[in-house]
Order: C-alpha cells, then sequence, then structure tokens
C-alpha cells in the first residue's frame, strides 16, 4: 500500500525554531528555523520514503473559526522577530525539494490536512499525518496515522487510547469537554481528562451525556454540565476538523515531483547551507571527479569499511552494525572508487522517443524512486539513461510491447508501478543482499553504504543513482559469489518474483456481506462482554486502556501485579492468562480483546481495503522481510488470518471463489517435521513417516512405550508439544509451560525423547557447535542465515541464537522447498494460484476442475525434493477458503 504524509508545517517551524541555535546567514538573515525545518524533512524523507507528501500551511488571515468565536486563539503569543523573516523561506523549500505546498483562504491547515487524508484513503493510500498535536487524534482510524517525528512515536487506534484516554472516534468529544488552553477553546469548565474519560466511556458521545443528564449521580459534575452546555457544545464546533474542503486535489497531484536542483542549490546557497548542498545534492559529474569525497561521505566510507572488512558477510542490510558480532579478520576493501561506469548520458524522453529507444528483449536497469522511475540501457562505451516518470498507461502498454529483461532493487515493486505481466528478472539488487544476509532490506541505500564504501546523496541524479546501483551489483556478485549463494538467487528467489506478481495482480475475493454479519455478532458480543466486565470490577472505565485497565486490576482490586513497564503495570495477555485461574474477570477481558482483534484487524479493516468493483483484497508478498527464508504478507496480512478459534476461523469463510469457480487448498504435511527427520537422519522418525503412520501418535509411542493402538489423546497432545518445541529449540521449562505439568515431569519426557530418538539429539548439539565455529547455518538447498546472537555476552541471546540454530536450517528449507513449489506448479497452474500462507497454497479453478487439479498439484509438490522421508501434500476443493482447507 503507497503511503501518504502529510506535514503539519507550522508544528514543525515552532519545533525547528526552538530546537536549534540562533544562526544567521552571512547577509544577517536568522536561519536557525530553516535549517532546522530542513533537517527534520531530510530525516522523514530519508526514513519514510514517501510516495505521495504534501506541505500543509496555515495562512495570515483569520478562518472561519474566528468568526464562529472571537475568543479562538486570541491568546497566541506574537511570533517571534526572529523567526518572521525566515517565513517566506519554507514553501520555497517545500517547492525546491519537489513537495507539494497546500494552503486555503479561509481554513487551517488541520482542515487541509482532514480533507487531504480522507481523499488518500478514498483512493487506498495509507495516509500519515506528521505531527504530534492532539487535534489530530480525532482522524486516526485503519489505515490512517499519526507520527510524532519529535518523539519518535506513531499513534493508531491503540496509542490514541492509550495516550488521551478516549479511541479515536471520541477524541472530538473529548476535547470538546476538556477544552484546550493553547487555542482558547473554553470546554467545560470544571472537568477534566479523567472525568471525561469516564463520562464519555458510559454515555459514548457528548450527545449521549446531555440525553442522560438526569441519570448522572454526581450532583457537581452535572451542575458543571449543565451550566457548560453552550460552551460544550462551541467547543465541538471549533475543535472538529473539516474533511470535505473544495480543494479539487486528486492523490496524483500529491506525488513528490522531481527536485528543482537549480532552484534548491540557490537557495542552499543564499541560506549557505553548505553541508546540506553536499549531502542532498552532491558534486556534478562536471565539478568534480567521482574519487572526490565529501567530509560526510568519507565518513560513511569509514563506517562502511569497519563494517565490510571486519565481519565479511556478517553485516545488517539496514545499514548498521550488528550489537552482536566476533573479531574476524580484515577482508580486502570493496573496489570502489576506480570503478568505472563508461559515459552516461541523462535524456528527457516522450513516449515516442522512448518506444524508438528501447531495444527489446535487453536487460534494462529500472530504478524506481520516489519521485518516478529510470530505465536505462547499455549504449557503447556507457548508458543511456531516461526519465519515464510519467507516461502512465501508455508506457505501461510499452514496457509490456518490448519483453524487457529488468534488473535494480526490487522489480516486483517497479513492475506493479507499470502492470508489467510476467517481469522477466536479470538481477534483482534487493533479492541478492536478501540472499547474502537475511533480513528486512526495504531501499538500497544502507546497502549503498555497505558495500559501496560510501553513500548516496541524499537527492541524486539520474547519473548518481545509476553509478551506485552498478558499483552494488559488482560488490553483491563478488559477495554472492563468495558464499555460494547463486543457486538460492537464481533458482529459487528471482524465478518467483513473476509469479508473486501475478498473484499480487490477481487478488482473492471477499464476500463483504458476511463480514458485515460477522462484525454485527461481534459487536454484540463484545458490548455483553464488556457490561460483564464493568459489572464485575464495579465500575465503568475503558477496557481498551491498558492504563485504566491496570488502575482497575491493582489498584481498585488489589490483584497481585506481573510485569513493571516504563507507564506502569503490564496489562499484556501473559499476565491475564495467569491471573485468570484466581480473577476470572480477566479471562473475560483477554475474551473482549480477542473479539475486538478480529473486528477491528480483519472483519472491519478486509472490506475497506478490497477493490470496490471486483471485491478482491490484493495483499504484497515481501521476499526480503523474514531472518528464515519465508515470504511475508502485508496490506493486508493474509498469512496471519488466526485460525485457532472458531471464531477466528469463521473469517476464511469470508474469503470465496469468483462466480464460476473453486478453490483448491494444497497444504504440506507436517513438512517441518519432515524435514527434522531428514536433517536429523533419526530412523525412528524416517520410520514413521516412510510408514505413513501419524507422526504425533508414533512419537507417543516410543516415548510412553506403549503400542500404538494403545496411545491415549493425552499422550497424543503431549508428543505434539515435543515434537514441535523442540523443532524450534524448546527446553523443559518451555514444555512445562506450554502443557501446564512440573518442569520435573517435562524433563523426563524429553529425556525419553532423546532416548528413542537420539538422532534428533545429535543433530541438535552438532549443529549449534557448528554454528559457533563458522558464524552460520544452512538450508539444504544453501541458503545461510547468520547468527550473532551466538556470541553475546548476554546468556538470554545467547540461548536465543542456540534454538534460532536449532531451528533455521528446518524453517528456511521448508520456506525453500515452498518457493520451489510454487515455481514448478506455477509452470502450468500459475494464472491460478492464489495465496501462499506458511505451507498452503490457494488456487481458484473452474468450478468442476477442483478434484483433477488436486492430483496434479500435490503431485508437483511432493516431487521437488528428494529427501530421506517423503513429501506428503494434503488438497481440498471448496467455495471458499475453509472449506477448501478443511
Amino acid at each position: 500500500m503507497k503511503k501518504l504524509y502529510l506535514v503539519d508545517v507550522s508544528g514543525m517551524i515552532f519545533r525547528a525554531f526552538y530546537a536549534i541555535r540562533p544562526l544567521t546567514n552571512p547577509q544577517g538573515l536568522p536561519t536557525n528555523a530553516l535549517y532546522g525545518f530542513l533537517s527534520m524533512t531530510v530525516k522523514l524523507m530519508r526514513e519514510v520514503r514517501p510516495d505521495y507528501m504534501a506541505f500543509c500551511f496555515d495562512r495570515s488571515e483569520d478562518t472561519f473559526r474566528k468568526e464562529i468565536d472571537p475568543r479562538y486563539k486570541a491568546h497566541r503569543k506574537e511570533m517571534p522577530e526572529e523567526l518572521r523573516p525566515q517565513m517566506p523561506y519554507f514553501r520555497k523549500m517545500g517547492e525546491a525539494l519537489g513537495i507539494p505546498c497546500l494552503d486555503a483562504a479561509g481554513f487551517e491547515a488541520d482542515d487541509i490536512i482532514g480533507t487531504l487524508s480522507k481523499i488518500g484513503r478514498d483512493h487506498g493510500l495509507e495516509v500519515v499525518i506528521v505531527s504530534g498535536d492532539k487535534d489530530f487524534a480525532q482522524l486516526v482510524k485503519p489505515h490512517l496515522t499519526m507520527y510524532d517525528t519529535m518523539k519518535d512515536v506513531r499513534y493508531d487506534d491503540a496509542g490514541v487510547l492509550e495516550k488521551w484516554g478516549v479511541p479515536p472516534r471520541q477524541m472530538i468529544d473529548f476535547l470538546s469537554i476538556v477544552g484546550d488552553s493553547s487555542d482558547n477553546i473554553p470546554g467545560i469548565k470544571g472537568i477534566g481528562p479523567k472525568g471525561a474519560q469516564a463520562l464519555l466511556s458510559e454515555y459514548d458521545t457528548l450527545e449521549g451525556i446531555y440525553e442522560n443528564l438526569d441519570k448522572i449521580k454526581s450532583a457537581s459534575t452535572k451542575k458543571k454540565l449543565e451550566e457548560g452546555r453552550d460552551e460544550a457544545v462551541l467547543s465541538k464546533r471549533l475543535v472538529t476538523i473539516v474533511c470535505d474542503m473544495p480543494l479539487g486535489v486528486q492523490p496524483e497531484d500529491l506525488r513528490l515531483k522531481q527536485v528543482l536542483r537549480d532552484d534548491l542549490a540557490a537557495l542552499l546557497t543564499e541560506l549557505d547551507f553548505k553541508g546540506f548542498a553536499k549531502t542532498l545534492l552532491g558534486e556534478t559529474p562536471a565539478a568534480a571527479p567521482v574519487s572526490e569525497q565529501s567530509t560526510v561521505a568519507a565518513e560513511a566510507s569509514a563506517v562502511a569499511k569497519t563494517v565490510v572488512d571486519s565481519l565479511g558477510p556478517d553485516h545488517s542490510p539496514n545499514g548498521g552494525m550488528s550489537r552482536f558480532v566476533r573479531p574476524a579478520p580484515a577482508q580486502p576493501a570493496p573496489e570502489r572508487m576506480t570503478f568505472n561506469t563508461g559515459t552516461i548520458r541523462e535524456d528527457r524522453m516522450d513516449l515516442a522517443a522512448l518506444a524508438k529507444w528501447l531495444k527489446p528483449e535487453t536487460e534494462t536497469w529500472a530504478l524506481q524512486t520516489e519521485r518516478g522511475a529510470y530505465l536505462a540501457q547499455s549504449s557503447g562505451d556507457g548508458w543511456t539513461i531516461a526519465e519515464v516518470a510519467s507516461h502512465g498507461p501508455e508506457l505501461n502498454a510499452l514496457l509490456n510491447e518490448k519483453h524487457l529483461i529488468y534488473k535494480g532493487f526490487d522489480i516486483k515493486a517497479f513492475s506493479k508501478n507499470h502492470l508489467i505481466d510476467s517481469p522477466q528478472v536479470a538481477w534483482d539488487q534487493m533479492l541478492a543482499a536478501y540472499v547474502i544476509r537475511a533480513d528486512k532490506i526495504e531501499t538500497p541505500h544502507p546497502l549503498f553504504t555497505l558495500y559501496n564504501g560510501e553513500s548516496l546523496v541524499e537527492l541524486p541524479s539520474a547519473t548518481q543513482l545509476l553509478t551506485a546501483h552498478l558499483r552494488l551489483e559488482s560488490q553483491l556478485r563478488k559477495k554472492l559469489q563468495s558464499i555460494g549463494g547463486e543457486k538460492v538467487l537464481f533458482e529459487i528467489e528471482q524465478p518467483l518474483v513473476p509469479l508473486l506478481a501475478a498473484m499480487e495482480r490477481k487478488g482473492i475475493m471477499i464476500d463483504k456481506a458476511m463480514l458485515a454479519k460477522q462484525s454485527e455478532g461481534l459487536a454484540r458480543d463484545m458490548a455483553a462482554l464488556e457490561k460483564e466486565i464493568h459489572a464485575e470490577t464495579g465500575g465503568v472505565f475503558n477496557i481498551g486502556s491498558p492504563k485504566q485497565l491496570a488502575q482497575v486490576l491493582f489498584e481498585k482490586m488489589k490483584m497481585p501485579p506481573g510485569k513493571k513497564t516504563k507507564t506502569g503495570y503490564s496489562t499484556d495477555n501473559d499476565v491475564l492468562e495467569k491471573l485468570a485461574k484466581d480473577y476470572p474477570v480477566t479471562a473475560k477481558v483477554l475474551q473482549w480483546r480477542e473479539l475486538t482483534k478480529l473486528r477491528s484487524t480483519y472483519v472491519e479493516a478486509l472490506p475497506q481495503l478490497a477493490d470496490k468493483e471486483t471485491s478482491r483484497v490484493h495483499t504484497t508478498f515481501n521476499q526480503a522481510w523474514t531472518a528464515t527464508g519465508r515470504l511475508s504478507s502485508m496490506n493486508p496480512n493474509l498469512q496471519n488470518i488466526p485460525i485457532r478459534t472458531e471464531r477466528g476461523n469463521e473469517i476464511r469463510k469470508a474469503f470465496v471463489a469468483a462466480p464460476g469457480k473453486e478453490f483448491v487448498s494444497a497444504d504440506y504435511s507436517q513438512i517441518e517435521l519432515r524435514i527434522l527427520a531428514h536433517v536429523a537422519n533419526d530412523e525412528g522418525l524416517q520410520r514413521a513417516f516412510a510408514n505413513d503412520v501419524d507422526i504425533h501418535t508414533a512419537t507417543a509411542s516410543e516415548v510412553f512405550g506403549v503400542k500404538l493402538a494403545d496411545v491415549t489423546p493425552d499422550m497424543r497432545r503431549k508428543a505434539k508439544a515435543i515434537n514441535f518445541g523442540l523443532a524450534y529449540g524448546q527446553g523443559a521449562f518451555g514444555l512445562a509451560e506450554s502443557l501446564r505439568i512440573p518442569r520435573g515431569e517435562a524433563t523426563e519426557i524429553i529425556n525419553r525423547y532423546f532416548a528413542k530418538f537420539s538422532g534428533v539429539k545429535s543433530y541438535m548439539t552438532d549443529v549449534v557447535e557448528e554454528a559457533k565455529k563458522k558464524g552460520y547455518v544452512e538450508t539444504v538447498l544453501g541458503r545461510r542465515r547468520y547468527l550473532d546472537e551466538l556470541f553475546s555476552k548476554s546468556p538470554m541471546i545467547k540461548k536465543f541464537g542456540e534454538r534460532a540454530a536449532i531451528n533455521a536450517p528446518i524453517q528456511g528449507t521448508a520456506s525453500d522447498l515452498v518457493k520451489l513449489a510454487m515455481i514448478a506448479v506455477g509452470k502450468k497452474h500459475g494464472h491460478e494460484m492464489l495465496l501462499q500462507v506458511h505451507d498452503e497454497l490457494i488456487f481458484e479453478v473452474d468450478k468442476g476442475r477442483g478434484s483433477k487439479e488436486c492430483g496434479e498439484i500435490a503431485s508437483e509438490m511432493e516431487s521437488v525434493a528428494q529427501l530421506k522421508v517423503p513429501l506428503k501434500v494434503n488438497t481440498g476443493v471448496g467455495p471458499n477458503w475453509d472449506e477448501a482447507h478443511s
């Protein structure tokens, strides 16, 4: 999901003014606020890489709120004299940076932000309001958050509730009651935040409070409400942000524009911001050869050299040194400053020229930036690079016609932006770096620093960008070859790109009516639980507020507190689960939380994410995200649909096949335990799988010394816990916790298990020792996972590293096999594949074909690798995901 960042410029200006010491340029112009503002803007853009952005300005004349109440903002101090001459430059700065700048007569920046946030959400964007002002909390909802950059805090629905004690939908009413002295909003005299929270928890809205005035027991509170009614109504009009201004703006108007490099350079020169000129724009090729480095670049180069040279492959793709490293011999420094790209010619082409220039079926660099995209092809002794930012559907059609072979960073994302069918991938920098070191990789910029030895300027030209990518390719290929990672990249990761791109574009249909019905049922059950909880705790409070809940449980009801956090005693699920045995009300709180999460995260959110015409939800699959090599899913996360509870499992029924279609589910059976049998070379496990005996029953038979027919459900339950627990490096304490049995009994069970399955015990010991020697473990297919945690001085962190050493080869191999299965099945059924969820693949086929397809798909999946035990795939057919999977 693309992101729209809306910046409250006034708030940022004043924060910058008071945060930076007085500065002036040579002509005596104060510049401290401008310096701080630019610093904050650059930092924000570097960290979030927004797709869309807007600077929202206040104007000097009065707004409609002043007409409603002349007292509005009457107590505001005059603007500091040192700030006044800086004000005209903020807009110039934004425009030079290519950031859309908006203001509107008669309205405040808050109203522009409110209107743009609605436009953004209506067009499927993730909206982020850059401000810490509590007024914006009223706008927060799914896919609309606040980001306080000064405190580095993001506020979603739960964050608003935790900070101000009421959810976003009640913030207008909350502010109407408590008022705001900074804006001279009166509120209701004598009622503060706690009083407002209690009233809104009981009566929901300001109107609800006044409709139930006769039910309020406190005579004092009733009197304050009666006397303050008019002020409260007035305050509500003042604090309500307008979200339907006639701005005449569409999301495309909010895309970042190309940097006005000459204008920005002139502005930075006028303000005497020499350091920014270097870090933002760098030196042009004509002005300085590539071998020259700025002080900042030299420092970045030194950091990168330290990381790459001292650790070899043991680095973090996100750009910082790991917390847990071991000394390693120095490695040769990467070739950086002597790299020769030949000549690079920049060209801004129209569509006709682009069509004539692009050679079909040719390796082509596709460089996507927040401000547009570039294509580059080799041209004799160098490269030609063309800007292709604004051609739209015509460009998309042209790229499909040319059948280019792409190189770049995250080719899948580029193909998604330009609707490219089945993109052919020659080289993907993101995936190459991920194979070298599995971790979350979102942008190429940290990789430039680590591998090229110098950071890219913040606002690179096309030439600077292509040069950095060509250097990065050279370094990544060398590193990939040194670790033997070519097979994983070229046979698993890159061939998966066109399949995932097709799956994202196709999406999966949801039944909105069914989800609406589920939402109503969840709301009723939540309301009933709220009444029970309030009755049992002796008062009304906001159950969703950890702070209020802690006060009720630990101060009012005197329950024994557990963990303590910075803000007080924890009320997380672990704490409440331990209390539930003696205090049943905490079990109801847990149940309420589960229903609340189901409703907000899935039942209500999914319809908002679905295409309005097709009712299909389009997730994004992340290939370079997890440490284990597994795919992840986001916006929405379809790999985390809860299925362990009946209410959670109901959600899968709302994923339905299109008319005339049906789902086929193909799910690897106990793939990680089969891989454990293979890597541990354990005869007992291998025999059970070879004979197609239920592995948990077979394990119970061996551990408890009974015949298969005599294994009880309780024995099988314990065997299942140990089978899965040991695969994740679980010890006696963890097993005792999961089975709720004494630790001594858990130890005895584990000892009996290892006596019967000695190969597993040997594997667990050997793989940890080998990892400590090498610093990494490998999957069966050669994917590495580096384990810096093994060299930590912290026993807890080191123990985590040992558990990861045991599990990573198993889980990573499972990931590799599922990906290979997708590639194998995709040759025939790629157009029908909708989802990959852990070990399960979902297909949408013509109605009546499902049973036939099951056999073909299962056969392909079971033959992707030859292990020492057979792979087994369970299949199913149905009109919805739940029925196909069961």
